[in-house]
């Protein structure tokens, strides 16, 4: 027979169509949206981050896209959003979850707490992560930590906090544990997302507020707002950020790229906490030259709140086992440290 060169081709075109078209549709594709803006230090500058990594590093076998902070859903409803899956996935904070699930925010952040170190240690080598992701798993969202931030501030006020007779009928931005902590104190608490915080302080809606580290905060020019600066941060020594993804998108992903995901987010931990440390010390120096006062918190406030928290965990874990498992593993972990 003839040898058909014309068909040969025809073949080899059709074939190569083929395999270009499999690969195509083998590319994994990612939207993720921050409860941060992406021009914010460590919590929105991370979810960039993890972005631009996944695309360089997976050889175009991921299209990943980051938005910022309210570009798809409002902030604090980026976990409804991945959860219902009309948003593959978000850069957020389980503390933001905690009304519904009081268990993870000890892996958000944990009031007189471990430093970052020991709280990643434990997420990730102490049998934390583990509870995490059953607790995700059953609302059919798959977590990830990712972003491993250094100790906040104590926060802004506009009053000065010498007693806990102080705390009394002020309404304050908190979240989580530290803002139950903070409620049985007598304040009035609300959860705002960041960009509501500058006009809330400055309108007198608040009188008060936690944000993050000196950087972030220098960030929404809270010095302009705040008068009183108090640097202790003994509601969140440590945070961990988390990647939610919905189940059925995560279990849509090749296996190269949920092990390209893991290991990046592994990178976003030690970038976000390096990140950071020069930028805290600029943003104390320019907290001075606006003439911001610094106060401390006194031991007898320290001592009343640890106390409330206390309280509150005792409670906590009484009425969730979640909470209780969380909180167990927890304390295990670091008497383990203790004895050494």
């Amino acid at each position: 027979m003839p040898y058909d060169l014309k068909a040969t081709c025809t073949a080899v075109t059709l074939l190569m169509t083929s395999v270009i078209g499999d690969a195509a549709q083998a590319k994994d594709t990612l939207d993720i949206q921050s409860a941060w803006p992406l021009n914010m230090p460590a919590s929105g500058a991370n979810a960039a981050y993890l972005g631009e990594s996944l695309n360089a590093a997976s050889g175009g076998n991921m299209d990943v896209t980051v938005y910022s902070a309210g570009k798809l859903v409002p902030s604090l409803q980026i976990f409804d959003a991945v959860q219902q899956g009309s948003l593959d996935a978000g850069i957020t904070s389980p503390l933001y979850v905690a009304g519904r699930f009081p268990a993870v925010q000890l892996f958000g952040g944990i009031p007189f707490g471990p430093d970052p170190v020991e709280h990643a240690a434990w997420i990730y080598d102490g049998g934390g992560r583990e509870i995490w992701e059953e607790i995700y798993a059953a609302q059919g969202v798959k977590t990830i930590p990712c972003g491993l931030m250094t100790s906040e501030s104590g926060g802004w006020y506009n009053f000065e906090i010498n007693s806990v007779e102080d705390l009394q009928g002020k309404k304050l931005r908190f979240a989580g544990l530290a803002g139950e902590a903070i409620a049985r104190a007598g304040a009035s608490v609300v959860l705002l997302p960041t960009g509501d915080i500058y006009p809330s302080l400055e309108k007198g809606i608040i009188d008060g507020t936690e944000l993050s580290m000196p950087a972030i905060d220098t960030l929404l020019g809270l010095e302009k707002v705040g008068k009183y600066y108090y640097p202790e941060g003994w509601h969140q020594p440590a945070a961990m950020n988390e990647l939610i993804v919905n189940m059925a998108k995560w279990d849509s992903l090749s296996d190269e790229s949920k092990a390209l995901i893991e290991s990046t987010c592994r990178s976003v931990n030690l970038t976000s906490i390096m990140s950071t440390v020069s930028m805290n010390a600029e943003a104390l120096k320019s907290f001075e030259e606006a003439g911001v006062e610094f106060l401390s918190f006194s031991p007898e406030v320290l001592t009343a709140l640890e106390a409330n928290f206390d309280e509150v965990i005792a409670e906590q874990a009484a009425e969730d086992a979640d909470f209780k498992r969380v909180w167990d593993s927890l304390e295990a972990f670091r008497s383990v440290g203790s004895a050494d």
